[in-house]
């Protein structure tokens, strides 16, 4: 399922202040030369070279994004939710358009080359307490005074009138409090919330927190502590579970709760398909050993081994191909396309394993011979 990425603008604005929000960055920014553009590693150096303080190096990033990149009204970026990062980042540089996932992918990506860690939320908005109908992104990090805070640059680089997009640089969501961006901006997953006592679905929807909700207390720092350290398959299960904590009772967060369903089960058939190529692996290893074997009895056991190494050498590969058939029954769905090829790999485990036992029955009955009979046995 894709999913178009952007937000309805404001139509007013306020713009009264006399001295730009950005003034102490502004100037310095509209100078970078165009050869440093071209990346965000160049664009985060150029910041530190004329920033040293963390407050103008982040102002600046956002600054730099919100003044360069034009938002795309004709829908051409419409984006899948599991693009690649590196994608998304070329693909804003190099058009200098995009939708909401691009201004937040683009920010992210310049702080991070900064040196701060910065986190992009999916979710979705509202407005005059109508929830918006399309997915929106945006970004969140926490500062050196150890609070966090929420940017979205794409609500604050412009408003679109008549269709078209007209940029209106504005500050009003650049780095305000979890307290200030909850009223309008709901992540899909309430860790990003930020909030100790996040809010539910309807306590977003009502924009009033109930406090008769079964909303529970988190260490939310401590939970994207964890998700960090995670495997991007463990966090889609985590936000699985904490959306139906939070309730999934919205379009939106319905879209995206089977969109992640679907992730799942191809995270699931990957797992799978790389259990199954590890158990193949085990096998051909398995299969190598099992020829040296055959030719060695060809040779009638020649050249000369101990007893104890005559008999690991059908045992082992016996042993290790047992294991793989034991592995290759509890691997779970591997794809359509798959099915066939597990099948005759099935296949192919019960034949050999069948034919390694009759040599082991061969050799369990060498081994108990005398030496005479041992030599009539070939």
């Amino acid at each position: 399922m894709k999913y178009i990425i952007c937000l309805f603008f404001f139509q007013t604005l306020l713009f009264s202040q006399s001295k730009s929000s950005y003034a102490s960055v502004e100037k310095v920014m509209n100078e970078i030369p165009e050869s440093e553009t071209y990346s965000s590693e160049n664009i985060a150096a150029y910041i530190q070279k004329n920033f040293s303080m963390q407050q103008d190096q982040i102002k600046a990033a956002y600054y730099y994004v919100i003044a360069t990149i034009s938002y795309d009204v004709t829908f051409e970026f419409t984006v899948n939710l599991v693009i690649s990062e590196e994608d998304m980042k070329s693909k804003t540089i190099n058009t200098k358009n995009g939708v909401c996932i691009h201004y937040a992918y683009f920010f992210k990506d310049i702080v991070q080359n900064l040196g701060y860690n910065c986190y992009l939320i999916s979710g979705y908005t509202k407005q005059n307490q109508k929830l918006a109908s399309l997915s929106h992104a945006w970004c969140g990090m926490q500062l050196e005074d150890n609070k966090w805070y929420v940017f979205d640059p794409t609500w604050d680089s412009g408003v679109i009138i008549n269709g078209k997009f007209v940029r209106k640089i504005a500050s009003n969501y650049f780095q305000i409090t979890p307290e200030q961006s909850i009223k309008d901006h709901m992540p899909f997953d309430y860790i990003w919330q930020f909030l100790k006592n996040p809010y539910t679905e309807q306590d977003f929807i009502s924009g009033k927190q109930s406090t008769n909700s079964a909303n529970t207390y988190i260490l939310f720092e401590r939970v994207i502590a964890t998700y960090s350290n995670q495997s991007q398959f463990q966090n889609t299960k985590d936000l699985k579970l904490r959306m139906e904590a939070t309730g999934i009772t919205s379009k939106l967060a319905k879209e995206r709760y089977d969109l992640m369903i679907k992730q799942l089960e191809v995270f699931n058939m990957n797992s799978n398909l790389f259990q199954f190529q590890a158990i193949t692996d085990e096998y051909n290893a398995a299969i190598k050993m099992f020829n040296d074997f055959i030719t060695f009895r060809n040779n009638q056991f020649k050249p000369l081994k101990s007893d104890n190494e005559i008999n690991t050498m059908i045992a082992m590969p016996l042993r290790i191909l047992e294991n793989c058939q034991t592995k290759i029954y509890k691997i779970g769905f591997v794809g359509q396309d798959n099915l066939y090829e597990l099948n005759q790999f099935k296949r192919a485990l019960i034949a050999v394993i069948e034919e390694a036992k009759t040599h082991k029955i061969f050799v369990d009955d060498y081994l108990k011979a005398d030496k005479r009979e041992r030599k009539k046995m070939f």
